[in-house]
């Protein structure tokens, strides 16, 4: 089991550790469980969303201890000579020597949107944004698993937070609050809670800042209370509980076997009168 600790870690290195993370437990809590190894193994490309969640993220913390000048050495605009053209040769060798480099490549559209949420988020935040804990790497031990989480940054004895880039910023407010739940986000906090609990850290809260990445990119601060944090970790102790079962056998199952019977959801219950209604519209 791993001696709990809190350090200083690049992010591939801290995604290169096998303990299981937020993202592990919500694959177990999707199901089946295979799908927590078979994640592990297989992590998903990088999309457009997730590039610029990611850039928007380095620049936002790119005062933190790895993050320094990270976002200038990583992020590069697409030139708008010949380089830039990648249906050309040169277009495509310029390409791929960015890609090999490790640089990701953007149109000047997508920096000023880039700058722009972050710049937004900054703004919001102001002095809540507390980079001298940014960006922390935590192992800890719980429940018969080795767990980690990586908070964007927490301040002791107040609260844990999350930065998330996300159309549903550009949502009615509801659909944004039972997105944060969907996603996980919540969970996540919960988890990270329990991380910093292990190194003797005392959060009260879980903090969320959702900025949209469209302009005017708003941003909107959503809090998680301490009893919700404690209600959302009773379902991740129980993840947590099977996940170590399946650790111990050595076996994260798949699908059953065998047929399943659904229930038909209440909506589609029907009447008499509804059939009736339907014999009537029948063509003669």
């Amino acid at each position: 089991m791993t001696t709990a600790k809190i350090i200083d870690l690049p992010f591939a290195d801290y995604l290169a550790n096998p303990a299981f993370g937020s993202s592990d437990l919500r694959a177990f809590r999707t199901g089946p469980p295979s799908r927590v190894m078979w994640g592990k193994a297989n992590r998903t490309e990088s999309t457009h969303a997730m590039k610029f969640g990611t850039g928007t993220h380095c620049r936002l913390l790119t005062r933190a201890l790895f993050e320094r000048e990270l976002f200038e050495q990583t992020y590069i605009v697409r030139p708008g000579d010949d380089r830039g053209n990648f249906r050309t040769k040169v277009g495509r060798a310029w390409r791929d020597e960015q890609v090999a480099a490790g640089r990701v490549v953007l149109t000047t559209e997508e920096l000023m949107d880039l700058r722009g949420a972050s710049d937004a988020a900054a703004a919001k935040l102001g002095s809540f944004l507390d980079l001298s804990n940014a960006e922390k790497s935590i192992f800890w031990s719980a429940d018969g698993i080795d767990c980690k989480c990586r908070p964007d940054w927490f301040r002791d004895g107040e609260a844990i937070y999350d930065f998330k880039v996300t159309h549903l910023a550009d949502k009615p407010f509801r659909a944004l609050m039972f997105g944060a739940y969907n996603a996980g986000w919540t969970h996540q906090l919960a988890h990270g809670r329990v991380g910093l609990e292990a190194v003797g850290i005392h959060v009260k809260a879980g903090r969320i800042v959702a900025v949209s990445p469209n302009p005017p990119h708003y941003v909107h601060l959503l809090e998680v209370t301490e009893n919700d944090l404690d209600f959302l970790e009773l379902d991740n102790l129980n993840t947590r509980k099977g996940m170590a079962a399946c650790v111990r056998a050595n076996h994260w199952p798949g699908t059953p076997d065998k047929w399943t019977t659904i229930e038909l959801p209440a909506s589609a219950a029907f009447t008499e009168t509804d059939l009736e209604g339907a014999e009537e519209a029948l063509p003669l």
